[in-house]
């Protein structure tokens, strides 16, 4: 797969704070890739520098086999979708898109177009009295008018509720798949993130620590994680922490999901069956093998020094 995303050694500080130590990333078209790490790890710097509105202080940047600064070329290839997108709150979303492509020279008739790629064509109120959800669809409506080959989203689900980013996420995946999009997506929820994203870079301290297809990651980082679904989740899991074989153990509300030492996997059973005794709970299934985006992310973390 082409190399649409090019980043070198690059660094970038502002004043006495350097936000990028060397920085190196490549985005492969065609993929799904995620940038993840801690608030201040350079996400964002990483992305301004991509999109063309920063410049390093060195190192090569190259989008689309262009310098991105200031590049008109670079800017019609990307598209954009930001944490809190902002727009013009009076204007109905069809008559904004269409304001839209006159700007990008699209014809008026794509404004329709995005607007049903998102499930948004029925709608014919301002821009104002959208939820929360729908004004993330918007932006990704507004990304798409002048057919970008590669979208950045910049925490896109940070402010919606779990059922919200649930659906722009299968919006998202959607698009790649039909639209054939290439994503590049900033985000610190990892659960959900894990279930559309091939590939990832795990940003920290303004250096990439890992990056590549998510499979092999998890291979590479010998991640084996295993879900037990219980109707207790949070009394098992302080249960399980109990035991000495136990890596790293994480809860949602259908169950645990934790990593095991080597050769641990068949001491689950029965402590399990043992523990659901000693709190009450229902084990509803015990899943072997189970990848998780979120335990790569901590194992990563941890083996660069910060965890």
């Amino acid at each position: 797969m082409e190399e649409i995303v090019i980043i070198n050694n690059v660094r970038k500080s502002y004043g006495k704070i350097v936000a990028l130590r060397g920085l190196s990333l490549k985005v492969h078209e065609g993929t799904i890739m995620g940038l993840i790490g801690p608030n201040g790890a350079g996400k964002t710097t990483t992305i301004k520098i991509i999109l063309g509105l920063l410049r390093p202080d060195k190192g090569e940047v190259y989008v689309f086999g262009e310098d991105p600064w200031d590049n008109p070329k670079v800017k019609r290839e990307v598209g954009i979708v930001y944490e809190k997108a902002t727009f013009p709150e009076y204007y109905k979303v069809l008559d904004y898109l269409k304001r839209v492509c006159r700007i990008y020279g699209e014809p008026e008739q794509r404004a329709k177009e995005v607007l049903e790629l998102v499930g948004l064509e029925v709608y014919n109120g301002t821009i104002k009295s959208l939820s929360a959800g729908m004004l993330q669809k918007f932006a990704i409506a507004h990304a798409l008018i002048h057919h970008p080959r590669l979208i950045i989203a910049d925490e896109p689900a940070s402010n919606l509720d779990p059922e919200a980013r649930s659906k722009l996420l299968d919006l998202i995946l959607r698009l790649h798949k039909e639209e054939g999009v290439t994503f590049l997506i900033s985000s610190h929820i990892l659960p959900e993130l894990g279930r559309i994203c091939d590939s990832v870079a795990i940003i920290n301290k303004g250096k990439i620590l890992a990056s590549g297809n998510l499979v092999e990651l998890l291979k590479k980082y010998s991640i084996r994680a295993i879900r037990i679904s219980t109707d207790k989740p949070n009394a098992f899991a302080n249960a399980l922490k109990r035991l000495s074989y136990i890596e790293d153990i994480s809860v949602d509300d259908k169950g645990v999901l934790l990593t095991v030492k080597e050769g641990a996997e068949s001491e689950v059973y029965e402590d399990s069956l043992r523990i659901a005794k000693e709190v009450g709970a229902t084990i509803l299934g015990i899943d072997m093998g189970v990848a998780s985006l979120e335990q790569l992310y901590h194992k990563v973390i941890g083996i660069g020094g910060d965890g």
